[in-house]
């Protein structure tokens, strides 16, 4: 089984609080690309644990530097962009192109239907509650903990599903899209896998759906298992 992607470094400068709620708010949008990123999964794993240790304590993570010079750094060397790639014309065929990855084992593909570093740069944070008050996280740590978060869960569905010939169904959004700047929030969805010889699954088994323009990617894979 091929693995999935490191995460990047990461790099905290010592002001701005970020709530516990924050932190629990990030844990349902995460995701695995790490493309024009550097390879540390270490620092990224140790600062996620440090920021839930912290925000679990009642304490805060400070920076020195405003929101908008974090968001500056981040973005050097990363192309602008205005759109989702390598996304689905509908919510129903990502989830289908999603499991049909899993099954698989296709880490690729299941890259290319996330948000890449470019995309959570541009067109995710900037509209983000997490970038402004009183959250105010950094985007280079919310990235991080995307990357965490979003490989265990991606790991797990691929090693309990991977080899099969697993189909989702019964999708199902309860809440109606949350409107995000140009972006379209399809969050908690529910779903159901199955493959012969396998457990079936039924829940929040990815993160939430990101649509933009007509285009569909997730913003995470992270899991309710």
């Amino acid at each position: 089984m091929s693995r999935l992607p490191f995460m990047p470094s990461l790099s905290l400068h010592a002001v701005r609080p970020i709530a516990t709620a924050a932190i629990a708010l990030l844990a349902a949008c995460s995701t695995p690309d790490s493309r024009g990123a550097r390879t540390d999964s270490s620092a990224a794993s140790e600062q996620a644990t440090h920021v839930a240790d912290v925000a679990a304590k009642g304490g805060v993570v400070d920076s020195i530097l405003p929101i908008a010079e974090h968001l500056r750094r981040f973005r050097v060397g990363l192309d602008s962009t205005d759109t989702l790639a390598h996304a689905s014309p509908s919510r129903e065929e990502l989830v289908a192109r999603w499991a049909k990855a899993v099954a698989a084992n296709d880490t690729a593909d299941l890259n290319a239907m996330l948000l890449s570093r470019s995309e959570f740069a541009w067109l995710y944070y900037p509209e983000s509650p997490m970038s402004k008050p009183p959250y105010e996280a950094p985007p280079e740590l919310l990235w991080g903990q995307l990357l965490a978060s979003s490989n265990k869960g991606a790991s797990q569905l691929v090693r309990r599903f991977g080899g099969s010939t697993a189909k989702a169904t019964a999708l199902r959004c309860p809440a109606p899209p949350e409107p995000l700047g140009a972006n379209l929030l399809h969050t908690k969805c529910e779903v159901r896998l199955t493959a012969p010889g396998r457990e079936t699954l039924q829940g929040i088994l990815f993160g939430t759906i990101i649509e933009r323009g007509g285009r569909f990617k997730f913003v995470g894979l992270s899991t309710n298992l």
